[in-house]
This record gives C-alpha cells, sequence and structure tokens, in this order.
C-alpha cells in the first residue's frame, strides 16, 4: 500500500490527474479531489475505463468565483484507469491524494 498526493493546475483541453497502476496487481482509489478557481468556471471530471476504451463523464459543474469543491466519493481506479478533469478557464488549481493498493 502507497499514499501519493498531487497538485497542479488544469489545463481547458483536460487534465489527467493521475492513471491506476500498470501493475495488473494494484487498485487504485483516489480518495480526495479539491478543486478552485478566483473566477466562475465550469468543471468537468470524468473517468477513461481502459479495459472497455471509454469514458463516461461523473459531473459537470457550474462553479462561482472563488468557490472551492471538495469531492470526497473514492474512486476505484483499475490498471490503466484514469481521472480526468477539464474546466473552462485557465487557472483553476487541483490537489488530489489516494492510495495504490496490492490486490489480493
Amino acid at each position: 500500500m502507497a499514499e501519493f498526493s498531487k497538485q497542479g493546475v488544469l489545463s481547458t483541453s483536460g487534465t489527467v490527474l493521475y492513471t491506476g497502476s500498470t501493475t495488473a496487481s494494484l487498485l487504485t482509489k483516489v480518495l480526495t479531489l479539491r478543486f478552485n478557481n478566483p473566477t466562475p468556471f465550469q468543471l468537468r471530471l470524468s473517468k477513461f475505463e481502459a479495459a472497455t476504451s471509454t469514458t463516461t463523464i461523473i459531473y459537470t459543474l457550474n462553479l462561482s468565483a472563488g468557490d472551492t469543491l471538495t469531492d470526497s466519493i473514492s474512486y476505484a481506479l483499475n490498471p490503466g484507469d484514469q481521472l480526468i478533469a477539464t474546466s473552462s478557464i485557465a487557472g483553476t488549481t487541483y490537489y488530489i491524494y489516494g492510495i495504490d493498493y496490492a490486490s489480493s
């Protein structure tokens, strides 16, 4: 088991927040996501599933200036799966926290 965290700035064309391990014996859980922008913006969170090569939109939200979105839903990522976030404007910051687990 290994914890991870990552932070940065979202791209308006989409930013891969995290990719599930390429090791078949690992499962990844993203436990916390946080997004903020000082001006109004639209945020979209999607999940790419490697096994089926499909992308599903999890949610799209319109946020006001200065809003901070904290998402504490746990997202499971199998090997190669990705969580992708897109902001309608430049400058949206993000922070993620999660754990890579060895499957039994």
